[in-house]
């Protein structure tokens, strides 16, 4: 591992085969159940060695998409948004390679926070119900799509 963006692809690529994501481009991670497709999307900052997970679900009713793009799908959340205020510091200057880190210290926090709060609720957003269930219990709440929850008031 020669510098951290690798450390931060190879926290990626082993926590979301614990979970059946498939990896597209070392940047997008999908799961695809019949109702929805679930994304976690490695983000780099435009401003510098800063780089952010974001996870998201698209319901698949909506329209066929394969590989949806995150900004664009149904449910969606920062991973370190669901943190508490200690874990989503480390998290966070985990993924901040000007942050002076050992990789292996870089390597558990990033993972730590997937399995909790990335793929790990993700891997419960296997129907539409459930990904609205896991937006609720999200706080701060998830960002929802005002189509979603409409429908879903209509059933």
């Amino acid at each position: 591992m020669s510098d951290g963006r690798e450390i931060i692809i190879e926290a990626l690529v082993e926590t979301a085969s614990r979970y059946g994501f498939r990896g597209v481009r070392a940047t997008n991670f999908y799961r695809e159940w019949p109702e929805t497709t679930c994304l976690l999307n490695l983000q780099k900052s435009a401003w510098g060695s800063q780089f952010y997970l974001n996870a998201a679900v698209w319901f698949t009713r909506f329209g066929a998409e394969r590989w949806p793009k995150e900004h664009k799908c149904h449910v969606r959340w920062r991973v370190d948004s669901q943190m508490g205020d200690e874990q989503s510091k480390a998290f966070t200057q985990a993924l901040n390679l000007e942050h002076p880190l050992p990789g292996t210290q870089r390597l558990s926090a990033i993972k730590e926070g997937l399995e909790a709060y990335g793929f790990g609720l993700l891997f419960r957003c296997d129907s539409e119900e459930a990904a609205l269930r896991v937006a609720d219990e999200c706080e701060p709440p998830a960002m929802v799509l005002l189509v979603a929850r409409t429908q879903e008031k209509a059933n």
